[in-house]
């Protein structure tokens, strides 16, 4: 009887107006058929099982009128029911889609275990985000010629184009740190024309058996970066150069701001590394003494430039000795380039080279991916 009623309540109303109506035919009938045999067996009373019959006859009509309103509420609000959840699941839908956004922007912002600390943590935490590293690679790049350009594009009015041409500089080192090989470098910030990253920034590598591999990458990304330059000096017929300083040492790290969270390190490496930017030459890498050294130990070659003035050490200290990294043959580039061009090596590889590898097999992707995944591409690229 329950399953009955169930399966009647879920009818479209049409088909259960039918169904009512063919059970009042139905009743209806019957109670003639026994009332007329009823007044013809008792003759005396005939009036009276006629008066009876009406009124059963009109009783069944209420009930059935009574089941039919019934069953319009009950669709009127299973419909509600139906919209609220539906609204509901749309709405938590949303949400998702909205927490899913606000964590994106948040790890484009922020380092992601900078980014998870903040989204772990408690609702009423309001404690200071600070971390201490001791051994993390800083590096300060440098568009050089980028200011004297914007001032002509400036006396021209056409400072939309020189920014443009900017933020394609820009972007074209942001996508480099989506490569699997820049796992360990982060992004800091830009300064102007000035491009500031840093590597070593996870907490649970610092102290591992290879603590400087990610140094190695820091310098095999500023490499890579002079490489971006100079496509975008071969298609917009400017001729910027890189100039970059990288330092190592230990460094604070933290977030400030609340409403603009800005994640940012502090430190002599810092500085140090910044001076190493301004006091350097225009398409090459500079390091001091203390990095030359780990580097060496990777492989790099490096040529001495000499003893300079540094601001904020030299008074101290005395002037630095600093040089520049050499893009000749590197033993561990070499192989880095033979597992990516499947052991094919011409002979020796220089430093440049390999980042070249790197750069245009990104390039190739790209081209790969706007021709249809056809792997088809404008010119022949020359590695």
């Amino acid at each position: 009887m329950m399953v009955t009623c169930a399966v009647f309540l879920r009818l479209n109303s049409l088909l259960k107006l039918g169904v009512l109506l063919l059970v009042v035919v139905v009743y209806s009938y019957l109670i003639h058929h026994a009332f007329v045999t009823l007044a013809h067996s008792d003759v005396q009373h005939r009036s009276h099982y006629v008066r009876r019959k009406g009124i059963s006859i009109l009783l069944i009509a209420m009930f059935i009128i009574a089941v039919f309103y019934n069953g319009r509420q009950w669709e009127a609000t299973a419909r509600l029911d139906f919209l609220w959840r539906l609204q509901a699941q749309q709405e938590v839908e949303d949400m998702r889609e909205l927490r899913e956004h606000n964590e994106c922007l948040l790890h484009n912002i922020l380092p992601l275990h900078v980014a998870q600390h903040f989204l772990e943590r408690s609702k009423h935490d309001e404690e200071l985000y600070s971390q201490s590293y001791d051994e993390v690679g800083v590096m300060f790049a440098s568009v050089a010629g980028f200011d004297e350009y914007f001032e002509q594009k400036e006396v021209k009015h056409e400072e939309v184009d020189c920014l443009r041409l900017l933020n394609e500089i820009i972007a074209g080192f942001d996508e480099l740190l989506e490569e699997s090989y820049f796992h360990y470098v982060e992004k800091i910030k830009t300064i102007g024309s000035c491009y500031m990253a840093a590597s070593g920034l996870a907490p649970n590598k610092q102290g591992s058996v290879r603590e400087w591999n990610h140094l190695s990458e820091l310098v095999l990304f500023a490499l890579a970066m002079q490489e971006i330059i100079r496509e975008i000096n071969n298609h917009s017929a400017q001729n910027f150069e890189l100039r970059v300083g990288i330092a190592h040492g230990p460094v604070i790290a933290g977030v400030i701001g609340a409403t603009k969270p800005q994640y940012d390190i502090w430190g002599s490496t810092v500085n140090l590394a910044s001076r190493m930017d301004s006091t350097g030459v225009s398409g090459r890498i500079q390091v001091p003494e203390a990095t030359r050294r780990i580097l060496s130990e990777w492989g790099f070659v490096l040529e001495l430039r000499g003893e300079i003035f540094i601001k904020g050490v030299s008074e101290c200290q005395g002037n630095v000795r600093t040089y520049f990294i050499r893009t000749t043959h590197s033993k561990r580039a070499s192989v880095a380039a033979e597992r990516n061009q499947g052991g094919r090596t011409g002979g020796r590889m220089t430093l440049a080279g390999v980042v070249h590898v790197l750069v245009q097999a990104r390039h190739k992707e790209k081209l790969r991916e706007a021709n249809g995944n056809f792997g088809l591409t404008p010119h022949k690229l020359q590695c």
